[in-house]
């Protein structure tokens, strides 16, 4: 199961402009001593309720999760996403802390023109937001000019990472 997982991200980013490496981006956010990888693969209940969660269709069963530890200690978390903006595949990384918050999010693979790219300034109305908030777009999180598609499909992947890692929390 792990070479399909791994196949399938690979894949994607073959694709795709790299602009991130997960782990590094995991264990520079956290200040980690170190960064394990977990590849998740959900039930089909699990996946009924990352829907219901996530408020939107979930097409994938398959998730890699960063555990940022410093010893034995999960310091943080990152969620990787894969969402289609357009026609095209982004892959961003949520970065949530053992609060349940969003430290951050980096987008760290994108194939759509860098011009639908969201600007840093925007993806910082996501900070410190948790599953306890809506994160609607248009309502809790503001649209973007000329990244609307991308905007959205962000909103979504924050939903459902913060679900996600409710849902699958080692």
């Amino acid at each position: 199961m792990k070479i399909i997982v791994l196949s399938l991200l690979a894949s994607v980013s073959l694709f795709a402009q790299v602009l991130g490496d997960p782990v590094a981006l995991t264990q520079r956010t956290f200040s980690a001593k170190s960064v394990q990888i977990q590849n998740i693969i959900l039930s089909d209940a699990q996946v009924a309720e990352l829907s219901k969660a996530s408020m939107q269709k979930i097409d994938s069963k398959l998730y890699r999760l960063y555990l940022a530890q410093n010893g034995d200690k999960t310091v943080g978390y990152g969620v990787l996403m894969n969402k289609k903006v357009r026609t095209k595949t982004a892959i961003s990384l949520y970065l949530i802390g053992v609060d349940g918050k969003i430290k951050s999010i980096e987008i760290v693979a994108f194939n759509e023109p860098i011009e639908y790219l969201p600007r840093a300034t925007w993806l910082n109305v996501f900070d410190q937001k948790s599953s306890v908030n809506t994160l609607k777009l248009n309502q809790d999180i503001p649209t973007t000019t000329g990244a609307t598609l991308s905007a959205r499909a962000i909103t979504d992947g924050a939903r459902a990472a913060l679900a996600l890692l409710d849902i699958v929390k080692p």
